[in-house]
C-alpha cells in the first residue's frame, strides 16, 4: 500500500482523570486501536505466512495447523506482507518478523512501512531512511519526514521543505515545496505559496498551484480539490468535472445554528 503511514495508526492517549470503573475500558480501547491499526494496514494486501492471533490484548502468530509459533507477546502486529510482518513492542518500537516467526529485523524503529520490492521506510533517532530485508541501510536516515514509494517516487522532507527521491535513492525532484503528496498516474500534489497544484516526475507544474487543498488522482484519473471553500472533482488536465455538494456538512451546520437559537431562547 504505497504512501501509507503506519505511525499514524497508533494513538497514545494521556488520560489525566477517569473514574475507576472506566479505566479498564479505556485501556482496552487504546489497545484495540493499536491492533486495529495494523489490521487496516493489511486490508487490500495479500495475507501470507503465519496467521496472526490475539490473546490477552497481545498479538502472536500460529501456523496453518493452529500451532503457536510466536506466543502472543506483541503490543500490535500486522499480517505477513511480502514475507514480513511488522510487530510493535510495549515501548512502541517496531521491527519485522520473517515467515518462520523469527525476528528478522530488531524492534528498534519509531515508525516503519511494509516491505515492497525489498525496501521499507523506517524512522530511527527521529530521522527517516530506507532499509533492505536484511536490515541494512539503502539510504541512511537523514529526512525529517518520508513516505513509502509510489509510482517510483517517495515523498521526503527536511526542515519543512518537501521533494521526492527515486528508487535509486537520489533526490529526483528538489526539496522546494511547502508540502507534497504521493505520485499517482504520473502526477503528485504539491504546495507552493500555500496553494496546491500538480507536478510531473520532472518537478514541472502540469496543473498550476491554485487550490486550497488537493488529493492525489485515483484510478479514473480524477482528484478532489477545493477552491474558495468549495470542493470539486478535476481530471488530470485540471478541467473541473463536477462540484461536490457537501450535504452532510450543510445539514450539520443548519442543525448547529438551530441549536444555538434554541439555547439563546432558553436564556
Amino acid at each position: 500500500m504505497p504512501g501509507f503511514r503506519l505511525k499514524s495508526l497508533f494513538y497514545i492517549f494521556k488520560v489525566k482523570s477517569f473514574k475507576k470503573q472506566q479505566t479498564f475500558c479505556m485501556k482496552t480501547n487504546i489497545k484495540f486501536l493499536a491492533l486495529a491499526g495494523l489490521l487496516v494496514l493489511t486490508t487490500g494486501l495479500n495475507a501470507e505466512g503465519l496467521i496472526r492471533f490475539y490473546e490477552n490484548y497481545k498479538v502472536g502468530y500460529k501456523d496453518a495447523t493452529g500451532h503457536v509459533v510466536v506466543p502472543a507477546k506483541y503490543y500490535a502486529g500486522s499480517e505477513f506482507i511480502n514475507g514480513y510482518a511488522i510487530v510493535v513492542d510495549d515501548n512502541q518500537k517496531r521491527g519485522f518478523l520473517n515467515e518462520k516467526g523469527e525476528v528478522a529485523i530488531p524492534l528498534q524503529y519509531s515508525d516503519v512501512g511494509p516491505f515492497a520490492n525489498g525496501v521499507a521506510r523506517v524512522q530511527l533517532n527521529k530521522k527517516y531512511g530506507y532499509i533492505n530485508t536484511e536490515g541494512k541501510w539503502l539510504l541512511e536516515p537523514k529526512y525529517d519526514f518520508a513516505e513509502d514509494f509510489a509510482d517510483g517516487f517517495a515523498v521526503v522532507a527536511i526542515n519543512g521543505k518537501y521533494g521526492f527521491i527515486n528508487t535509486d535513492f537520489k533526490e529526483a525532484i528538489a526539496l522546494n515545496y511547502e508540502k507534497a503528496k504521493k505520485f499517482s498516474n504520473g502526477l503528485a500534489p504539491a504546495q507552493q505559496d500555500k496553494l496546491w497544484g500538480y507536478i510531473n516526475n520532472k518537478g514541472e507544474w502540469e496543473i498550476k498551484a491554485q487550490y486550497e487543498s488537493a488529493n492525489f488522482f485515483n484510478g479514473n484519473k480524477e482528484a478532489q480539490v477545493s477552491m474558495n471553500h468549495e470542493f470539486y472533482v478535476i481530471n488530470d488536465k485540471g478541467t473541473v468535472l463536477k462540484k461536490i455538494e457537501m450535504k452532510h456538512e450543510e445539514e450539520f451546520e443548519r442543525h448547529r445554528n438551530a441549536k444555538k437559537g434554541e439555547d439563546k431562547d432558553k436564556d
